[in-house]
């Protein structure tokens, strides 16, 4: 079912139409709308495109929406679309595989204002300060993953206002490399802390610091900076790693003395084994 600019338009502009549409004819007018929007950047498509999206989303199987978007990016690599067409995934889909891998790309594929590298994690911050997304958490989370500490700086003050269920969901978005900078993230949050006044606030930063460990698939920490905006061939520039057991103990001592500061049933020493420390 191919579908011209015209037919396209005539869905954007008449919602009720969506309705009557099967789930594949759904399915297909929704990435030909964001493949539209991605070529064209009209700012007069985004409300209805994201009117659109969010009917989508309640019919169309988060897996699908994930090929979908794999397709969407795919299409920006490719230089045939530009990074907006991304905003619908990252303001309007709940599911947090989708919200989260859309707000990484995003972040590190949008163009840098007067070398600012952190513009798209500006923008993601805006949207979420306004309540604009579907899963601001997924959305945070993905930000994180990007492993920079250029954007993980801008995130300290959201993340550390979640509440304790907010910060279950958080610890769950996690990159594929173990990085330095999202290491020390954890770390400086969970020195942060009041370990008596804000117990299960702490023991969930702790869960989420102890998972950095479990994750990693190659023993490695690495110490990286995005390149802003990326390319296939210039992503990630890697300043310098070290195998886990060597970076771990570089942090024992901060870990003993959050650990001499807890009360209670003790959490630290098991973190601390799971890091491979005493």
């Amino acid at each position: 079912m191919d579908m011209n600019e015209k037919q396209i338009n005539e869905v954007l502009d008449s919602p009720e139409k969506a309705l009557k549409l099967n789930e594949e004819q759904l399915d297909v007018v929704t990435q030909a709308a964001i493949g539209l929007y991605g070529t064209t950047a009209n700012p007069a498509l985004v409300e209805k495109l994201h009117l659109l999206y969010r009917h989508y989303v309640t019919r169309i199987h988060p897996a699908q929406r994930v090929r979908n978007y794999q397709t969407a990016v795919d299409l920006v690599l490719a230089g045939k679309s530009g990074v907006h067409a991304l905003i619908p995934f990252v303001c309007c889909d709940p599911a947090r595989p989708v919200a989260s891998t859309a707000a990484l790309d995003y972040v590190v594929l949008a163009p840098a204002n007067d070398e600012n590298a952190t513009t798209g994690a500006l923008e993601l911050l805006d949207l979420y300060d306004r309540g604009s997304l579907a899963n601001g958490l997924a959305v945070l989370g993905g930000m994180v993953m990007t492993g920079d500490r250029r954007i993980l700086s801008l995130l300290e003050s959201h993340c550390r206002a979640l509440s304790c269920d907010e910060v279950e969901i958080l610890i769950k978005c996690r990159g594929s490399l173990l990085t330095l900078a999202v290491i020390e993230f954890y770390l400086e949050w969970l020195e942060a802390l009041d370990c008596r006044e804000e117990c299960d606030i702490f023991a969930a930063v702790a869960a989420g610091f102890a998972n950095l460990a479990i994750g990693s698939t190659d023993g490695i920490v690495y110490d990286i900076e995005r390149v802003i905006p990326s390319t296939p061939d210039n992503a990630v520039r890697i300043l310098n790693q070290w195998s886990l057991s060597e970076y771990a103990a570089t942090i024992a001592s901060r870990l003993h003395d959050i650990a001499e500061r807890e009360e209670g049933e003790p959490i630290i020493p098991e973190v601390m084994s799971i890091w491979g420390l005493s």
